[in-house]
């Protein structure tokens, strides 16, 4: 069985993170597998057939469409596997011109979801993303990650120039609108002793610095800028919690992490968080208030947190891994051929 995964990202988050998890892991299970991905990508993908196309451009140009008809054609695929929006509406437009069975994975809510329903099976990476799709041929497979267990211990209060009796917290984004650090930063102002480590650069990175500033938290907020995969995970596993305050999600790769690195976690209920931590650690988006008082909740009773998060963290320990998306992949593989590997 011959695979092409297409890659239209550009960027290096958990969309991309999960095509290079997954190609990697279809490899060492003895599959076939091809990347069509961005030239910039080349060296994720050193021992895998990689295509290098640049499908950053319009998905109407017909010069793109004509060398990816070209690519694929001349691959002889079995399966074509699309990651997300833009890669599928491409395939899409190719599809009815060659004879391969077309497969895509969701990872985050559209509102047009023509080109999923197309295909001939589409894989979400929630069940929340996947509610409004229409295509039957669906199933959910969470976001896996290969995890060394973190034992670098390392003291964030004393590298950071905070109290040391303080509660610490962290977050780690791309600094958009969209993950509402603002709803954050108001939170933690109506909160006492509680230090906030933001991980991530972006373009609303001077705007949270103003804001952190005016609400008088600026000794309070630590803002890391992008680190190395090791310092983030560092900084997640000897914080108290991990917040999220995103309004939209897929289902996140820093959700995975932080529980890999058994620390408690307080999310908007933005993908399936809420089924995994419950309502509990939950809080209603937009709303500071709310934040806050979780946040002085869990800081007050931190013993009791941490003795609710045991059996999510061992959960996730055997649901949230590469092996287990790789294998579930593979069997959709196999369904939608209608034979064995």
């Amino acid at each position: 069985m011959k695979v092409c995964q297409v890659l239209a990202g550009t960027g290096y988050g958990g969309l991309e993170k999960h095509t290079i998890e997954l190609s990697k892991g279809l490899k060492q299970q003895n599959i076939d597998v091809t990347v069509i991905a961005h030239p910039g990508f080349a060296q994720d993908f050193e021992e895998i057939n990689f295509i290098p196309i640049d499908l950053g451009k319009s998905r109407l140009n017909p010069l793109l469409l004509y060398r990816l008809y070209k690519v694929l054609k001349n691959g002889s695929f079995d399966i074509v596997h699309t990651q997300a929006n833009k890669a599928t509406d491409i395939v899409v437009k190719i599809k009815p011109f060659l004879n391969f069975k077309m497969i895509t994975t969701l990872h985050n809510i559209k509102r047009n979801l023509n080109s999923f329903e197309k295909s001939d099976f589409v894989i979400t990476v929630s069940d929340k993303i996947g509610e409004k799709l229409k295509n039957r041929n669906k199933q959910t497979i969470y976001n896996g990650i290969s995890y060394e267990k973190m034992n670098d211990t390392i003291d964030l209060r004393k590298k950071y120039g905070f109290r040391a009796e303080s509660f610490v917290i962290c977050t780690v984004a791309r600094l958009t609108k969209a993950k509402r650090l603002d709803v954050l930063l108001k939170g933690l102002a109506k909160t006492e002793n509680i230090n906030l480590i933001v991980v991530g650069g972006g373009e609303e990175e001077t705007n949270l610095k103003k804001l952190a500033d005016s609400l008088g938290t600026k000794e309070r907020v630590k803002f890391t800028g992008v680190m190395e995969n090791k310092e983030v995970k560092q900084i997640i596993a000897n914080s108290d919690a991990f917040v999220m305050t995103s309004d939209n999600e897929g289902f996140p790769y820093t959700f995975v992490e932080t529980m890999f690195c058994h620390t408690p976690f307080i999310s908007t209920p933005v993908s399936d968080i809420e089924k995994f931590i419950g309502s509990e650690y939950t809080v209603p988006f937009g709303d500071c208030n709310a934040l806050a008082k979780k946040l002085e909740d869990v800081k007050n009773n931190y013993a009791e947190v941490e003795r609710d998060f045991i059996p999510i963290f061992q959960k996730a320990v055997h649901e949230f891994t590469v092996e287990n998306m790789v294998n579930q992949t593979i069997k959709v593989y196999e369904n939608v051929m209608g034979s064995e590997l």
